[in-house]
């Protein structure tokens, strides 16, 4: 049997992710994960093979996940599950070593296919994704400003936090730190993206996939 964790913010997501892959078989759904904080409580717990991880997710991001999982759990298989297709959030997500990123909009089988192949020892990537990797090797961006090349793990978090509308005492709590703590690392964040504004960060958040619109 295949051990799965499912983590996207949408019951209605899940549990057809669950129907389908639990179809087949020999793959089994260990758990569910609502937010990145989860996955991380629920693989440590479970210890599946594969992740099926959505992109954008409250309080810790597909992406920032991804980076944890990578560090702290490297044997177990990752599968992004995206409404976007963007190069930047590609680029991320190959950076920090995705073994898959399967598009929502894609055909209803792609999920096992990544599965089956993330858990043979392979990787899948849906094809119009696989088209702008080969687009990115061909013609490489110069000075990225993608969040994982310049912004700390803890700003990152910051950056979501304050892009979903929390407050800097909220942040604090969230995150366990101190509100100055919270406002040097804003200051930071700004000072690195170049941003003047709030709205400045939220509209960094969106392009690169922290948020959801």
């Amino acid at each position: 049997m295949i051990g799965a964790v499912i983590a996207d913010d949408h019951a209605v997501v899940r549990e057809g992710l669950r129907r389908l892959l639990e179809a087949e078989g020999d793959i089994e759904v260990f758990s569910e994960a609502s937010d990145g904080r989860e996955v991380l409580e629920e693989v440590a717990k479970h210890q599946p093979e594969v992740v099926i991880l959505d992109i954008s997710m409250p309080k810790l991001g597909g992406l920032e996940t991804l980076e944890r999982l990578r560090s702290a759990h490297p044997a177990v298989k990752v599968i992004l599950l995206s409404v976007h297709g963007d190069r930047p959030y590609i680029q991320s997500a190959v950076n920090l070593g995705a073994d898959g990123y399967v598009l929502k909009n894609g055909r209803v089988g792609e999920v096992v296919s990544a599965v089956r192949a993330v858990t043979r020892g392979g990787s899948y990537f849906s094809p119009p994704v696989a088209k702008k990797i080969v687009e990115q090797l061909r013609t490489p961006e110069r000075g990225s400003s993608e969040p994982f090349s310049i912004l700390s793990s803890r700003e990152r978090e910051v950056l979501q936090l304050i892009a979903e509308g929390l407050s800097a005492k909220e942040i604090a709590s969230e995150l366990g730190i101190s509100t100055k703590t919270v406002e040097a690392h804003r200051t930071s964040v700004m000072r690195k993206l170049g941003a003047r504004k709030a709205t400045a960060l939220v509209r960094y958040a969106l392009r690169h996939g922290l948020i959801e619109p």
